[in-house]
């Protein structure tokens, strides 16, 4: 059975997350690119090394805290 990514859809700005590379980040924009994309894409911000990337939601591997905007 494949996995539900459905909360993908719903990350937010300000949410603290760990992604597959196994590095904390808290995502600065949260964007859908175009209609037909799967996931939106995020900007985040690395915990770690305080550095800045961005990606497809589908590499965020869970949700560590929920902003509350």
């Amino acid at each position: 059975m494949k996995e539900n990514n459905q909360w993908r859809k719903d990350l937010k700005v300000g949410d603290l997350v760990m992604m597959r590379s196994d590095h904390m980040a808290i995502l600065t924009d949260v964007n859908w690119r175009s209609e037909d994309s799967e996931y939106p894409h995020v900007k985040l911000r690395y915990t770690d090394d305080d550095s800045n990337g961005s990606c497809s939601a589908w590499r965020v591997k869970e949700v560590l805290s929920e902003s509350h905007r």
